[in-house]
């Protein structure tokens, strides 16, 4: 069984995750690991790159895997940056799984939800408590999570290791100047979620049909597909691996 690594979305750091990785864990049998992008979590003493390809490129670099086969998933710019890594370093990798990412070419600003630039320009007026609530009201649409409790140990996660400004805008300029590989040698996943409001599900059908992979779409999760239904997630991720 192959290992996978875990990639995390915009300003969010490893701890993010949750339980997700465990969960892996257990319905795949795989070891999983995460790491945290420049700027973020243990790395927050730092500032994040201006690019994707330079984020993809520290976090390479630090990553130091056993002589073993691994695999990739990526949520939101942590898509980004596993298309980047497969797309450069296609040896790295035995396969790739996307989820509610994006790129430039996918952009259609007519379908942009005019909420989220209120929540990201907010964090300087707001508590991180209150942060955190506006993102996950965004961001997830399971009323199976709790979101005021995930709200309150995010805003821990903040007040543990603040990402600075500088950080927090090198990625947003790395996510909207991130432009599509030509190709993407090794085996791609795309999952999506028709009730994504941050990034529609229209980018991901685009990406699927650029590198002709397979796409699942969620009916009803928000953008966090992994914390709104991690098991629909794995099981589209168990189906796939036999053909791959």
């Amino acid at each position: 069984m192959t290992n996978w690594l875990l990639l995390r979305g915009l300003t969010r750091d490893q701890r993010h995750w949750e339980g997700f990785p465990d969960e892996f864990h257990t319905r795949l049998g795989a070891t999983v690991r995460t790491i945290d992008p420049p700027g973020f979590g243990t790395q927050n003493a730092r500032t994040s790159p201006h690019s994707i390809p330079a984020i993809t490129d520290d976090i390479r670099t630090r990553f130091r895997p056993e002589q073993s086969e691994w695999s990739l998933l990526g949520i939101s710019l942590g898509g980004m940056v596993a298309m980047d890594w497969c797309a450069r370093y296609p040896d790295d990798f035995r396969r790739c799984v996307v989820v509610n990412t994006s790129a430039r070419e996918t952009l259609d600003p007519r379908r942009l939800n005019p909420r989220v630039l209120p929540v990201l320009a907010g964090r300087s007026f707001r508590s991180d408590h209150a942060h955190e609530s506006a993102v996950l009201g965004l961001t997830s649409n399971s009323p199976r999570v709790d979101r005021e409790a995930l709200a309150h140990s995010w805003a821990r996660y903040q007040q543990d290791a603040r990402p600075s400004t500088a950080s927090i805008l090198g990625q947003l300029v790395a996510a909207a100047t991130f432009r599509l590989p030509q190709s993407i040698p090794v085996p791609l996943l795309v999952l999506a979620a028709e009730g994504d409001r941050l990034a529609p599900h229209h980018m991901s059908e685009a990406i699927a049909a650029r590198y002709d992979a397979p796409l699942y779409l969620h009916p009803d999760a928000g953008h966090d597909l992994p914390l709104d239904d991690a098991a629909w997630v794995l099981d589209r991720i168990a189906d796939w691996l036999p053909a791959t």
